[in-house]
């Protein structure tokens, strides 16, 4: 028979049996790049220990786990680990009292999202400016990224370092997750590469419900177009040999995904560029960030321990919207229902 079983480990102590008869729900979302994953775990406290002597503190550490049996076939044991949590908020309501204990990925004590910073930065690696970052937040830093691009200036201007950070990468195509104690950087057109790791067939009994949506707002580019100033050095025509002044020249340059139909709308941006390769590397990365929003789909199914952010999954049975999609966030929901996660997801662009 199928069951699942929640593990909590709390400021470093085992106290899964002690709340078994008080935890009624938990929800864990794995989230996308760019958010925060958050845990709720909501406890009946009908004798008042959480509201006095166990009542929690912000900051307080809480990992969790998913253990499933005879899940996906008879007498296997998996567990999920959800990952290590900080306390930032609690709600109350009653009656029944109910305790709702809230937690992020991202340390509270750390300030990277919430002091806003105004820093110059010259010169500089993207590496450089992620790292100090992580420093700064108490965080390692985890780069899996091939380009690590080079900043002559940039400006962060009053954000944190956390909104400024996601700015600088989201335009370089990169995307960020906080887990575990880590600042991750990876490259979202490498997962949308990787083996899907389940199917869901329309008509199957692990899909609950679903909803697919298309928008002409998000409607794909056929290619993006690139004006970018670059600067030469030449030779001066003053007297004095050997100086040399820069000039800076207009140029485009146009990306055109592999697959890309003949004709269609093409988005037109101006950047700066030191290269045309560099300019290439712009388009793309605006082309994907535009594009990938074009078809995006929601998912509840029987609880699955093999979703995760990022992993690609294939739809069949809905006509043009069968493919494969990556998961941009999921939620697993342990309960009175069951076990459910619910997945939202965005078709892979292929390149």
């Amino acid at each position: 028979m199928r069951s699942s079983k929640i593990h909590i480990n709390y400021n470093g102590k085992n106290i899964t049996e002690s709340l078994m008869n008080y935890v009624t729900d938990l929800s864990y979302t794995d989230a996308s790049s760019g958010e925060l994953d958050d845990l709720s775990i909501t406890v009946s406290d009908r004798d008042n220990k959480w509201q006095k002597s166990w009542a929690p503190v912000e900051g307080d550490k809480v990992s969790v786990a998913i253990e499933v049996f005879n899940w996906y076939k008879e007498g296997d044991q998996k567990k999920y680990p959800c990952g290590t949590f900080h306390v930032d908020g609690l709600t109350f309501t009653g009656p029944p009292d109910l305790i709702d204990i809230k937690a992020a990925s991202f340390p509270v004590s750390s300030d990277a999202r919430q002091v806003k910073r105004t820093k110059v930065w010259e010169k500089v690696k993207l590496s450089t400016i992620s790292a100090d970052i992580a420093k700064r937040a108490g965080l390692k830093l985890v780069r899996e990224v091939p380009d690590d691009p080079t900043y002559d200036r940039i400006e962060q201007q009053e954000q944190t370092d956390l909104a400024f950070l996601l700015d600088l990468t989201k335009q370089e195509g990169i995307a960020v997750k906080v887990t575990e104690g880590k600042l991750v950087l990876f490259d979202e057109a490498k997962f949308e590469k990787g083996k899907s790791v389940a199917t869901f067939e329309r008509g199957k009994d692990n899909l609950i419900d679903y909803n697919f949506e298309w928008s002409a707002a998000n409607c794909a580019y056929r290619a993006c177009e690139v004006t970018y100033e670059e600067s030469t050095k030449t030779t001066s025509t003053s007297k004095k040999k050997g100086t040399k002044k820069a000039v800076s020249v207009t140029k485009k340059v146009t990306y055109t995904p592999p697959g890309a139909p003949a004709n269609g709308p093409v988005l037109r941006i101006k950047e700066t560029a030191k290269s045309q390769a560099d300019a290439l590397r712009i388009a793309k990365n605006r082309l994907r960030e535009r594009n990938k929003q074009a078809n995006r789909a929601t998912m509840t199914i029987v609880g699955d321990i093999r979703i995760a952010a990022g992993v690609v999954v294939t739809i069949v049975g809905f006509g043009k919207f069968d493919g494969k999609y990556i998961v941009d966030k999921v939620t697993h929901q342990v309960g009175s229902n069951g076990y459910v996660s619910r997945m939202e997801l965005r078709k892979v662009l292929g390149w």
